[in-house]
């Protein structure tokens, strides 16, 4: 939360500010944390730095609105009365100013302290009144930006190859010889990586009647090592090639009808005794003939211990979110060699590869126009239905720290801090877009005012629009509170893999 939320929203009310700055709006406070205040840190010109107590990111309070609602004319008056006043008792305070007659008059001081004119939000333009306010979502990409360069500078993985994991694996098959186990994971062939499985086949075809070397990363080792070479004949490379399509199951989800039945690596092949890679797409197949027999009896054909046995279980008519009318995880898998070499869909492997100054850049911004054009296509998916389980759960701060922390220890665990920084970087482009949204009391509800104020040729009344901005922050706070006890009790990361 610290590491993340906070810098984030810091970096966002920074915009803010400059903003404000550039199109001359007068800024009363630049805020870390939310009130009470704590203590002036510093005055910049007009502006006073505090620290507050509440550490949820950070405020700017420029003349002309407070905390919920703009002001009205009256009440922006009294605010640049008190500021001019406020300047004229540390004037009177200063006694060494006043003894060297550094400020000969307040128009002096003021101008020492860098207040030449004091402008409210409302008597900017209407473009500078939108400047300021879509500024701190302009500052959030902008240092999305900067954060996935220097990502990029560090070293980002790319995708080098593929990965084959075996799952079952007899004495019968052809690299049982060379020391493979189930529980491998096929890396390179003779020093080389291979790009599919398609593309593993047809390099050992390649090199029939010579000598293999296979790697493989085994993890009760949690190391790569190099298995016996071995020879491989016609035949053997025949057994490999059109093997049989499946659904294997990479995990059980407990008191389900799979628990106690099937086993992560098994591979279901059939349905009541059709194969599902002669019917069509396996997992299409399969998710269609669980809903079909949910609640009956349904005979799965599956390859244990590299043997075809029948597994009868009924899938959940009504089953929990998340966990599925038969409560097993999948992914596509493979049986060849007379079910003796089993194999789950091939996998990208990944190196860390560090990058030049302008290939970071372009990194940058392939990454910033990946994740826009995300952000734009999901209304189209979530309406379709096309989304991915979790992808549309709503997030409170709660969440982003729960996601933060795992994101942490997975950037510790593994060495790379490339994961955790660019977890940084889009929780900054996220709180960038949120604050677009045209909701009010967030800054694309102020910035919808602005556009009918110049529609209509003259801006709505300060009291009707501060009580909108009230409903619309009590609704914010209220949806807020919901999200955060969801978070509590459903913890977001239990969606992760």
């Amino acid at each position: 939360f610290a590491v993340v939320l906070i810098p984030a929203v810091i970096i966002h009310e920074l915009g803010h500010f400059l903003a404000a700055k550039a199109v001359g709006i007068t800024v009363l406070e630049f805020g870390i944390g939310f009130p009470p205040r704590v203590a002036k840190l510093f005055t910049w010109g007009e502006t006073e730095f505090t620290l507050n107590l509440l550490p949820l990111g950070g405020f700017v309070r420029p003349l002309g609105e407070d905390f919920v609602r703009p002001l009205s004319e009256e009440e922006t008056e009294q605010a640049r009365e008190d500021l001019i006043s406020s300047r004229q008792d540390i004037h009177k305070n200063d006694t060494n100013d006043i003894e060297d007659g550094a400020f000969v008059t307040e128009r002096e001081e003021l101008a020492a302290r860098g207040i030449h004119n004091t402008k409210s939000v409302n008597e900017a333009s209407p473009m500078g009144r939108i400047l300021f306010m879509s500024a701190g979502a302009l500052a959030n990409f902008l240092s999305a930006f900067a954060i996935f360069v220097f990502a990029g500078s560090l070293g980002v993985p790319e995708i080098v190859g593929a990965r084959l994991g075996v799952t079952q694996i007899s004495l019968n098959a052809v690299f049982s010889e060379a020391g493979m186990q189930g529980g491998d994971i096929i890396e390179q062939i003779n020093g080389e990586y291979f790009t599919s499985d398609t593309d593993f086949i047809a390099r050992l075809s390649e090199l029939t009647e010579q000598q293999v070397v296979i790697t493989v990363f085994r993890s009760e080792l949690d190391e790569s090592i190099t298995l016996e070479p071995i020879t491989l004949s016609t035949e053997d490379i025949e057994q490999l090639t059109a093997p049989r399509a499946g659904v294997m199951v990479v995990g059980v989800s407990a008191n389900t009808p799979a628990d106690g039945n099937l086993f992560a690596g098994d591979l279901i092949v059939g349905v009541n005794g059709e194969f599902l890679d002669e019917l069509g797409d396996p997992i299409s197949i399969l998710q269609d003939e669980t809903l079909s027999f949910a609640g009956q009896d349904l005979v799965l054909n599956v390859i244990q211990d590299n043997e075809i046995v029948d597994v009868v279980l009924s899938p959940q008519a009504n089953p929990p979110p998340g966990v599925g009318r038969v409560g097993i995880s999948i992914r596509e898998g493979f049986a060849g060699g007379d079910n003796d070499f089993v194999y789950i869909e091939p996998l990208p492997l990944f190196e860390t590869v560090s990058k030049n100054v302008g290939e970071s850049i372009d990194y940058g911004i392939d990454r910033i126009a990946e994740i826009f054009q995300l952000i734009a296509e999901f209304p189209s998916r979530l309406v379709q239905g096309t989304t991915e389980p979790g992808e549309n759960r709503l997030v409170s701060i709660v969440g982003v720290s729960q996601l933060g922390s795992r994101f942490l220890q997975d950037s510790i665990e593994e060495n790379e801090p490339v994961v955790f920084i660019e977890y940084i970087a889009l929780i900054s482009i996220a709180l960038g877009f949120t604050n677009l949204l045209p909701i009010p009391a967030l800054d694309g509800g102020r910035i919808l005012f602005v556009l009918i104020e110049i529609l209509r040729g003259k801006p709505i009344s300060p009291e009707r629009e501060g009580i909108i901005h009230f409903v619309g922050l009590i609704f914010l706070l209220s949806i807020g509170v919901i999200f955060i006890f969801n978070d509590i009790l459903n913890p977001v990361t239990n969606l992760l893999p």
